[in-house]
C-alpha cells in the first residue's frame, strides 16, 4: 500500500490551538499540548474541507470590517467600530 492509499485509508481529526491555528492529525496521535479538538474527524480530505470552512467563517467578519472601514473612510469617519458603520 503506498503513503497516499494510507492517508487515504486512515482517520484524521482536526486540532486547534491557542493561537487558532487548524492542523490535521492522525487520531492515533496524541493531541499537542496547547491543542484541542475542533469536532471534525474524517478523511484528511473532509478534515481539510472543514478548515476551509472554518478559516471562511472567521474571514467573514474582518471582511466585514474592511468593507465598513471603506464606508467609513468615504463618510468621513476613521474608525471601524463607529456604532453607524455597519457591513
Amino acid at each position: 500500500m503506498s503513503q497516499a492509499e494510507r492517508q487515504d485509508a486512515a482517520t484524521y481529526r482536526v486540532i486547534v490551538d491557542h493561537e487558532q491555528q487548524y492542523t490535521v492529525c492522525p487520531v492515533e496521535r496524541a493531541i499537542p499540548r496547547g491543542s484541542r479538538e475542533a469536532g471534525k474527524q474524517g478523511s484528511i480530505i473532509e478534515c481539510l474541507a472543514y478548515i476551509e470552512q472554518a478559516w471562511e467563517r472567521l474571514r467573514a467578519p474582518v471582511e466585514g470590517c474592511a468593507s465598513a472601514a471603506r464606508s467609513a473612510v468615504a463618510r468621513g469617519m476613521t474608525n471601524c467600530m463607529t456604532r453607524d458603520v455597519h457591513p
